[in-house]
C-alpha cells in the first residue's frame, strides 16, 4: 500500500511505500534533514512535526523519548529516522525549524570558527595560549593518573611474589609426609 507524504512548508510531496521511515521519505522527495548522526537516532536534527496522520506511524522509540522532551512530544514531534510509516493514508509534516532544536556539534564548531576568525589578533593569541594551557594541564593529569595506576600494578606484582615466596617457605617447614600428600593432591 502507498502513503501520500507532504513535507511543508515548501509543499514537497510524493507517494512512498508502507514500511518507509520518514528519514528515507524525506530523502526520496529531495529534502535533506540536518541530522548530525546521519539518521541513527543519536541527535534531534531530523525532528519533524506531524501535522496530520499520526496514527499512520509506528510507536515512539526509546531514542525519541530520550532526545525529545515531553513538551516536544506533546507538540507532535518525532525523529524522522525513528518513525516508520506503518499504514496507508495521508501524512503531512514539516521539519522542526533550526532555532527550535538543539544545535549540532557541526553548527557549534562553525560558529566558534567564525567567532574566532573575527577576533583581533591579540585576542586570538591570548585565546590560543589559554587553550594550550588547558591542553597541557589535561595531558599532565592523564600522565599522572596513568603513572599512579602503573605504580599500583607494580606493587600488586611485588606483593604476589612475596605471597608466593611465603607460601614456599611455609611448605618447606612442613613435615615431609604432608608435602608428599600436597604434591599427590595437586597431581590428581
Amino acid at each position: 500500500m502507498s502513503v501520500n507524504v507532504e513535507f511543508g512548508p515548501d509543499g514537497r510531496h510524493g507517494i512512498v511505500a508502507e514500511g518507509t521511515y520518514l528519514w528515507d521519505a524525506a530523502k526520496r522527495l529531495g529534502l535533506r534533514l540536518p541530522a548530525e548522526c546521519e539518521g541513527r537516532g543519536e541527535c534531534d536534527g531530523c525532528a519533524v512535526i506531524i501535522k496530520e496522520g499520526t496514527p499512520l506511524l509506528s510507536e515512539l522509540t526509546n531514542a525519541e523519548r530520550e532526545r525529545l522532551s515531553a513538551e516536544r512530544l506533546a507538540l507532535g514531534e518525532r525523529l524522522a529516522c525513528q518513525a516508520k510509516i506503518e499504514r496507508p493514508g495521508n501524512l503531512k509534516l514539516e521539519p522542526v525549524p533550526v532555532e527550535d532544536r538543539e544545535e549540532t556539534v557541526e553548527e557549534t564548531k562553525f560558529e566558534l570558527r567564525e567567532e574566532f576568525r573575527n577576533l583581533p589578533l591579540q585576542k586570538k593569541l591570548t585565546t590560543l595560549v589559554e587553550l594550550e594551557a588547558i591542553a597541557a594541564y589535561q595531558t599532565f593529569k592523564a600522565i599522572s593518573d596513568l603513572s599512579s595506576s602503573a605504580f599500583e600494578k607494580g606493587l600488586d606484582v611485588i606483593a604476589g611474589f612475596g605471597r608466593a615466596r611465603e607460601r614456599r617457605a611455609r611448605q618447606s617447614h612442613r613435615p615431609a609426609e604432608h608435602r608428599a600428600e600436597n604434591q599427590e593432591g595437586k597431581q590428581a
